[in-house]
């Protein structure tokens, strides 16, 4: 029956989606050496770029962590999104005391990319010598600088960097190949348990990314920590767009470089806040279907490897709720028809397994017997999804915005 044929196809994409692809990209043989050739002789201007808005709370550790960490000569420009709390103030406080702090203050709330663009703006360009080279530092001679010159850093106001972090990060660009990188990721626990699921999802991720970055490149980038060169910004990044580090890093892409996955350049952030997640969820949700509007050209078969893991990964992923929701209602109608479909009850049962396992994880948060960890992962997943589809919702409605809210964990969605 054709009911049975869509039940049939609908499930084969979630076991690809979310079995099958993981255990390709990672398969033995299949991924080539990601040993980088390093020259250290070469040398780039570095600029870190930072949108903050009411976070006075971590900002004066988030610039302390920045001047113990980034390379001689980086310069760190801050740009505050009509603060309403003393973030400014302390900003403004270390530019004083630190003269490559650079802060700009927008007294009236405006969308995060809208800031970042404003802060590339105020970021000088370098003196191009006779032979169409930047001079980036000092009297630095042509011959001795990275090509194109200059390198852009974009993190977030509430991470860490890892000591030797930037370093790892900025290696890569000796390869001319090389458009950006992106770093590492960990969520550090706060004490409770409760946000364990989600840092186990990360790792998960993470690995993908890093397998994804050998075969061809890094799908998007991490907000907490990526650079790219110069040039190779999206000068047309819409002011509203939510998840604004995927779609800068896809666009990196899209020109024909490649975006690295540096697992060694760590940054860290703290689990997040389980009563603040549903709405963070919901705007990156929305946000993801934005991207792929987006980003839609990166799907196109001329992208071979890439187009292919970007449909696996992103794509279906993102349409797993409405696979779920159809399954149930094809299933829900063969089962009520009293049709003799086989399929339609192993589908039922399933659902109702995940359903009820889910139900347990949400109560037995923070309890770390082995069975009640599968079942927190049930939670976390099913929770996901519900997320992504109101964010779908908001999405088709349109009239998204780019500026965020401060939560317990901090808006990490760039």
């Amino acid at each position: 029956m054709i009911l049975d044929l869509i039940l049939l196809i609908l499930g084969l994409l979630l076991v690809y989606a979310w079995v099958v692809y993981p255990l390709a990209v990672g398969a033995k043989g299949f991924l080539p050496s990601g040993n980088v050739e390093e020259n250290r002789e070469k040398k780039a201007r570095v600029c870190v770029l930072l949108a903050a808005y009411n976070e006075e709370g971590c900002i004066g550790a988030r610039l302390m962590n920045l001047v113990e960490t980034v390379p001689v000569g980086c310069q760190i420009y801050v740009g505050i999104d009509g603060a309403t709390d003393g973030t400014a103030g302390i900003a403004n406080g270390f530019a004083g005391r630190h003269e490559f702090i650079h802060v700009h203050e927008f007294k009236e709330r405006r969308d995060k990319v809208a800031v970042l663009k404003d802060l590339l703006r105020a970021v000088p360009v370098a003196p191009i010598t006779d032979d169409g080279r930047r001079i980036t530092e000092g009297n630095v001679g042509a011959k001795d600088l990275l090509p194109s010159g200059e390198i852009l850093v974009f993190t977030d106001a509430n991470t860490v960097f890892l000591e030797g972090a930037l370093e790892e990060l900025l290696r890569h660009f000796d390869d001319e190949k090389v458009g950006g990188v992106c770093g590492r990721l960990i969520l550090r626990s706060q004490g409770a348990r409760e946000g364990e699921a989600e840092g186990c999802y990360w790792r998960w991720e993470a690995g993908l990314k890093k397998r994804e970055s050998l075969l061809d490149s890094c799908l998007g980038a991490n907000g907490a920590i990526y650079a790219i060169r110069r040039e190779l910004f999206w000068s047309d990044i819409p002011d509203n767009t939510i998840v604004d580090d995927f779609v800068i890093g896809m666009k990196v892409r899209e020109v024909g470089m490649t975006m690295v996955y540096e697992p060694a350049a760590v940054a860290e952030e703290e689990l997040p806040v389980q009563k603040d997640e549903w709405g963070r969820r919901v705007r990156i949700g929305a946000g993801d279907y934005q991207a792929l509007s987006l980003c839609s050209a990166c799907l196109m078969p001329k992208f071979g490897r890439f187009a292919w893991m970007f449909w696996s990964h992103k794509v279906l992923r993102w349409f797993t709720p409405h696979i779920l929701l159809l399954l149930l209602v094809v299933s829900s109608v063969l089962v009520l028809k009293g049709v003799g479909s086989v399929l339609a009850p192993v589908v039922m049962v399933g659902l109702g397994t995940i359903f009820a396992c889910a139900l347990v994880g949400a109560m037995t948060r923070g309890n770390r017997f082995w069975l009640f960890r599968f079942c927190q992962l049930c939670d976390h997943f099913l929770a996901m999804q519900a997320a992504l589809f109101v964010g779908f919702i908001k999405f088709c409605r349109g009239g998204l915005k780019g500026t965020w809210e401060r939560t317990g964990r901090g808006e990490r969605e760039g």
